[in-house]
């Protein structure tokens, strides 16, 4: 048989170059936050120089932002004998904070009249903060900020690490292909702690938070509590309008007054603005109720303080975190790839095979089945459009089926095979026996096979993009025996022969992986089939 080496080829430069220029672009725009971030560092730098002046809080005022709340302070000081008065708070003009109460306390921290420190600038003595900015947080930016810049050279980079080729590097085109060597998979390292730690620090504030107040707010205070006003709020950005419950209330702890408006410790906004609609009718203005407050800090509230289903959406960070495991998981994999037979087989007598356990299967797809149908629920819950409805809905009826598949398969009876010897070669006469354990009547028909298989990656590009598939290939397929005899799929002998023209057992690498291995297959009526792929290992003639 004929074949063709492929030893070069121009085509997919022009995607190359899109990619790279679309790397650049990237790191350009990298490039601009941190330098931002950058000018950032060194103002906050100087304001640490700026001078520690004596000051006094003039007036305290809360005001609505939309999104948030802010405190609009104003204090006068003296500075080389003469009077000013300044505004800003800190880093940015004004305090500003997502909790009414959050506000409310700033203020009775600052009330007007108040003696405290501000901090002025020599060189400008009419410009002065209450709060100098940290600089760790500065740097902190600075190194955030630098992840762009590296991505984008990274992937401007990657189409020509992956392209080089060397000496060795071919491909057949034949029945046997070699699989060309892909230097560049290493990116999957960095690319995939990245998603991991995006993963972990936003699974912080959506969920794990949430779920640590509901769990310590149990053992709050409940207080009678009056509505102040109620509303829908509505947030709009490109993406469409979302909607959240406002509920002010005012309460008091030992005859001074506090203010809050924290409905449940589940934030943010979501589409479906009646379900929010119908939160705030039961809330109305002057309403008397109760909240729960916590006896160590009372300005901190919340009118709800029980796990909600809305809480499960803060688990969708976690996608993240898995989809970055898996990455790594894949490259570190591939660093592993064994290069050379396990030999402990060949020292073995008489060897018992092991496959896939179905529990490992069962569990994990039990365990995405649960978390993308909780995400289904609580889309139908919400005002969503009835094709997202559908959508979810369909692939998560299939996870249901699969995952009832694969419990029913761990009832299914397990055969113990044993071989012998186990330094097998090609032309290596081996001798099976088995046991089947388990309800055995309800197999009627077993098949013992033995296969080898040849394994390879093969890549494909499409419109620009690489696709890759497994392709298994049969190199000897032979049915040793097809029974539906009782006893003998209980137990039994047999006797089988490596043929010699076949290849010996390869793993994984650059030629593509020989697998050999014997298979038991038994229709179930009514029930998942029994299939179990024992693998062992061929060793080349000596």
């Amino acid at each position: 048989m004929g074949f063709a080496i492929a030893t070069g080829s121009s085509r997919g430069t022009g995607g190359k170059i899109v990619f790279s220029g679309f790397g650049l672009v990237f790191a350009m725009f990298g490039c601009l936050f941190v330098a931002s971030a950058w000018d950032g560092m060194l103002e906050t730098k100087a304001m640490q120089q700026w001078a520690d002046t004596p000051c006094t809080i003039v007036s305290s005022e809360m005001q609505d932002a939309g999104e948030d709340y802010k405190l609009v302070l104003s204090y006068s000081y003296i500075f080389d004998g003469q009077t000013y008065t300044a505004e800003r708070y800190g880093k940015e003009k004004h305090y500003t904070a997502e909790s009414v109460g959050e506000i409310d306390r700033m203020k009775k921290t600052l009330p007007p009249g108040k003696q405290t420190r501000c901090h002025v600038n020599p060189e400008k003595p009419a410009e002065a903060v209450l709060k100098l900015p940290a600089v760790k947080g500065a740097v902190a930016a600075i190194g955030f900020t630098l992840i762009f810049p590296a991505f984008g050279m990274l992937f401007a980079s990657l189409p020509w690490l992956g392209g080089r080729k060397k000496k060795n590097d071919y491909t057949v085109h034949s029945g046997a292909k070699k699989e060309k060597k892909r230097s560049a998979k290493w990116f999957l390292i960095p690319f995939g702690a990245v998603f991991v730690l995006v993963g972990l620090i936003a699974l912080k504030p959506l969920f794990i938070t949430p779920l640590q107040k509901t769990h310590n707010a149990k053992t709050w205070d409940s207080v009678p509590a009056t509505v102040v006003s109620s509303k829908v709020k509505s947030h709009s950005d490109d993406d469409g309008t979302t909607y959240s419950v406002y509920i002010a209330y005012r309460y008091e702890i030992d005859g001074e007054e506090f203010l809050g408006d924290r409905y449940t410790f589940m934030g943010g906004s979501s589409r479906g603005r009646d379900s929010k609609a119908g939160i705030v009718r039961r809330y109305p203005t002057g309403r008397k109720f109760n909240v729960y407050v916590n006896p160590v800090n009372p300005f901190e509230s919340v009118i709800q303080r029980e796990f909600t289903p809305m809480m499960w959406l803060g688990l969708i960070p976690l996608i993240f975190v898995i989809a970055g495991i898996a990455g790594i998981a894949v490259m570190i994999g591939g660093f592993r790839a064994k290069t050379k037979l396990d030999t402990r087989q060949a020292q073995e007598q008489i060897v018992t095979l092991k496959g896939t356990s179905p529990a490992a299967k069962a569990s994990g797809l039990l365990i995405f089945t649960l978390i993308w149908n909780g995400v289904v629920v609580l889309i139908f819950k919400s005002e969503a459009p009835i094709l997202f409805h559908i959508v979810f809905g369909f692939f998560g009826l299939i996870m249901i089926a699969a995952s009832i598949h694969a419990i029913l398969a761990l009832f299914n009876p397990r055969p113990i095979v044993e071989i012998t010897p186990g330094n097998i070669r090609p032309g290596t006469s081996v001798a099976m026996r088995w046991r089947t354990n388990g309800n055995i009547d309800r197999i009627e028909k077993l098949t013992i096979s033995l296969q080898c298989l040849k394994i390879t990656a093969e890549t494909t590009r499409r419109g620009g993009k690489s696709h890759t598939t497994t392709i298994k290939t049969p190199q000897h397929d032979e049915e040793l025996l097809q029974t539906d005899s009782q006893p003998e799929i209980a137990q039994g002998t047999l006797q089988f022969q490596i043929p010699e023209e076949v290849p010996p057992s390869r793993p994984k690498g650059f030629r593509g992986e020989i697998r050999w291995q014997l298979v038991f297959h038994g229709d179930i009526k009514r029930w998942p089939d029994l299939k179990e792929e024992l693998p062992f290992t061929v060793y080349p003639s000596a």
